[in-house]
C-alpha cells in the first residue's frame, strides 16, 4: 500500500481498544478529513474519510491484489478478527479524494539509486513517457522521503515528509526535496496507475518495459546474458575475453582500465561502480566490446534473439546506448 510521507496525527493505536467507527466521528469533528492506516502481519486496510462521510475503504491481504469498498463494514469486519496496529494522518481536503480515488497501480520489480540517476533526469523521461504512476523517494541516513505524482507526464503534487496535507503543489517543497538529494543518496521505486480497462496481463507487460531500471542492474543483466550466449559455444570463460577485449581496445575505451579502478566485475557479471565516474561512458564501452566479442564468436543471431524482448533495454537505450546492432 502507498500512505502519505507527512508526519502522521497519531500514531501506536491499537484496533482492540477502538471502536473504529467512533474513532471515525470523533475525528472528522476535530481534523475533518484525513486517513486510518491499519496494519497487521498479513494485511493491511485503509479507511479515507472526509467531513461528512467515508471516502473509500481499501483491504489488501500480503500477496493479493487490494479489494475496494464504499462502506466501513468489510473493514469493521476484518478489525474484528484480529488485532492491528493503528495510525492515523491528516490529509487536507483538497487531498482527501486524490488519496481516496486513487487507481490501482504496479509497483517496478526493482528501485534504483539517486547514483545512477538524478530525479530531474528521471522526472524528465517519466514526461516523455506521458507516465502516469508516482516516484516513492526514501532517503538514506535522512529520514526524509517525497511521493511524487504525476498524470500523463506532469508532476502534480508530493507528499513530502516535512510537510502537512498529503499534498503539496508547490514549488518550493519540490525544490527541498532536490537540495536534500545533493548531499544525500536516495532510492526510487516507481508505479504505474492501471486504468481499469487494461487486463491484468496488459497491464503487467506494458509495466515492465515502462520502469527505467538503474544503469548497474541494466548493465549487469546484459552482461549476463551475454555470459549465457558466449557459453553455449566454447568452453573459455567469456568474462576473461570480454576484459581481453577491453585491453584491446584501450586507447578507444580508456574508462574501461582495470587499473584506473573505475568499476568492478564479478564472475557472475555482476558490476560495481566507484563513486563519481562515468557510469554512463563505461556501460557504453562494455556493450561495444560485447559486441565485439559476439562478433568475433559469429554469436549474432542468438545474441539478438536474446536481447530482442529484455525488460530492461530501455535502461540504456533511454541513456544513448546503442544495444541492438
Amino acid at each position: 500500500m502507498l500512505i502519505p510521507k507527512e508526519k502522521p496525527y497519531l500514531t501506536g493505536l491499537n484496533s482492540y481498544y477502538l471502536h473504529v467507527d467512533k474513532c471515525i466521528e470523533h475525528l472528522q469533528g476535530e481534523i475533518g478529513s484525513g486517513c486510518l492506516y491499519c496494519q497487521a502481519s498479513d494485511q493491511e486496510l485503509l479507511v479515507y474519510f472526509d467531513e461528512r462521510e467515508i471516502v473509500r475503504g481499501v483491504i489488501q491481504k500480503n500477496g493479493e491484489h487490494a479489494k475496494v469498498s464504499q462502506s466501513l463494514d468489510p473493514v469493521i469486519q476484518r478489525l474484528s478478527q484480529k488485532n492491528f496496529t493503528v495510525t492515523i494522518y491528516y490529509l487536507e481536503a483538497s487531498a482527501i479524494f486524490f488519496w481516496g480515488q486513487m487507481p490501482p497501480f504496479k509497483r517496478a520489480k526493482s528501485t534504483f539509486s539517486s547514483t545512477d540517476i538524478r530525479l530531474q533526469n528521471l522526472s524528465r523521461r517519466l514526461e516523455k513517457k506521458k507516465f502516469s504512476g508516482f516516484i516513492d523517494i526514501t532517503v538514506q541516513d535522512h529520514g526524509a522521503g517525497a511521493i511524487l505524482f504525476f498524470h500523463q507526464g506532469e508532476r502534480k503534487v508530493g507528499s513530502y515528509s516535512w510537510g502537512n496535507g498529503g499534498g503539496s503543489p508547490f514549488l518550493d517543497d519540490y525544490n527541498r526535496l532536490l537540495d536534500v538529494l545533493q548531499s544525500n543518496v536516495a532510492t526510487f521505486a516507481v508505479g504505474q496507475f492501471i486504468p481499469e480497462s487494461m487486463s491484468s496481463v496488459s497491464a503487467s507487460t506494458s509495466n515492465e518495459r515502462l520502469y527505467l531500471s538503474s544503469l548497474t542492474l541494466a548493465t549487469k543483466e546484459f552482461i549476463e546474458i551475454y555470459i549465457r550466449i558466449a557459453r553455449r559455444k566454447s568452453k573459455a570463460d567469456p568474462l576473461v575475453e570480454l576484459k581481453q577485449k577491453f585491453l584491446d581496445h584501450i586507447d578507444e575505451y580508456s574508462v574501461l582500465d582495470p587499473f584506473r579502478s573505475l568499476y568492478e566485475i564479478k564472475h557472475d557479471g555482476a558490476i560495481t561502480f566507484a563513486d563519481n565516474v562515468p557510469k554512463e561512458e563505461i556501460a557504453s564501452g562494455i556493450v561495444d566490446c560485447v559486441w565485439k566479442v559476439i562478433e568475433d564468436r559469429r554469436l549474432e543471431k542468438s545474441f539478438r534473439t536474446a536481447i530482442k524482448n529484455w525488460d530492461y533495454k530501455t535502461a540504456l537505450e533511454d541513456r544513448g546506448i546503442n544495444v541492438d546492432r
